[in-house]
């Protein structure tokens, strides 16, 4: 069977191809096209769509692995197809990384990323990509899962997506210290089923070390919703409605995006990846966020707008947004009782008029 995507003609008999994962292919050319890198390592290509449209798209000299034999021939068709070529390997991904070193690494696995990533920091010289969608590990739904692959505790929260996504970018940044590399999100994301990451990688001891300034735990009480960041070495008193936080993480705490990378990426965007791309670019980068619906249901009160919430906290002098997975959920420094307090206001007034 063929398939046009993008730029691309491809075959996909008997090779993993996942036609729901377009739309993040769509926003990877985009990414792709923002890098200054030439070369682009593919380590788990399957029919190779994402290579081949990094080279037609791109313009990406585009090194292509995968471990199964018909992929590698289904490849070498789609490269025929294209009017490309391109290295093709036949191995297994995590040795091919030891082996050799590459300027741009993506890691795009049917799963978890996490018995790859050793390797992966090992390998990125320049830029390193990663897709999970193993998302019940990382959101907490299966802690211990979790635990095993990412070294990470978490229960399900109001805003799993918001932890997943940093437990996810947490563990990567964790394994790249190994080799004295620092990594720093350039654009991250949560959809659907998958959680997607680039990173800027920096060789560098110092920034190595630096880098555990922005790693942390979240405090979380699963009966208020009440949340408290805590740096390494820091505890969790009990929270203030009597029950004891949940200690999340380790959790990457920093920024899920460089926002002047993302203006680059946007400018170049339309139509829905523009539209998303803009909810990633405005979005607050603070690590607390809430599901609105869920604090108003413990306090039976009515659900204003998400919007009318930022705003009101911006007004306060807090920093506030909007989410770009959750279209009832906000993200803001301001304390959990003053998110209440303004739903509560709401209420009031709603109940007047």
């Amino acid at each position: 069977m063929e398939v046009q995507e993008g730029g691309a003609r491809i075959i996909v008999d008997e090779v993993f191809y996942n036609p729901r994962m377009r739309f993040c292919r769509d926003l990877d050319m985009l990414v792709f096209a923002a890098l200054d890198s030439k070369e682009y390592f593919d380590a788990l290509s399957a029919s190779g769509v994402r290579g081949i449209r990094a080279a037609l798209e791109a313009g990406k000299v585009a090194v292509f692995n995968d471990i199964n034999p018909k992929a590698v021939k289904v490849i070498e068709e789609n490269l025929r197809r294209n009017g490309l070529s391109g290295e093709v390997i036949n191995g297994d991904a995590a040795a091919v990384m030891r082996q050799r070193s590459f300027e741009h690494v993506d890691v795009d696995p049917f799963g978890s990323p996490a018995p790859f990533m050793d390797s992966a920091c090992f390998s990125a010289r320049k830029y390193l990509s990663i897709t999970a969608t193993d998302t019940a590990a990382l959101c907490g739904s299966a802690t211990n899962s979790g635990l095993k692959k990412y070294g990470a505790f978490a229960v399900k929260t109001d805003v799993y997506h918001e932890v997943g996504l940093r437990m996810l970018i947490g563990f990567a940044v964790r394994e790249a210290t190994k080799y004295e590399k620092a990594l720093f999100p350039l654009i991250s994301w949560a959809r659907e089923h998958y959680y997607r990451v680039h990173f800027k990688v920096r060789r560098s001891t110092s920034m190595s070390a630096s880098i555990y300034g922005k790693v942390g735990y979240l405090a979380y009480c699963s009966a208020c919703l009440r949340k408290k960041v805590l740096s390494f070495g820091e505890g969790a008193e009990r929270c203030k409605c009597g029950e004891k936080f949940k200690v999340l993480g380790p959790i990457w705490l920093g920024e899920l995006k460089d926002r002047g990378f993302v203006e680059k990426v946007v400018e170049m965007a339309e139509g829905k990846l523009k539209e998303f791309l803009n909810k990633i670019l405005i979005e607050s980068d603070v690590p607390t966020a809430y599901s609105l619906p869920v604090l108003a249901k413990i306090h039976s009160l009515t659900l204003p707008p998400a919007e009318s919430v930022v705003e009101e906290l911006k007004k306060l002098g807090y920093e506030a947004s909007r989410t770009h997975y959750c279209g009832f959920c906000i993200k803001t420094d301001a304390d959990r009782d003053e998110v209440v307090r303004l739903l509560e206001k709401y209420s009031s007034e709603s109940s007047r008029d």
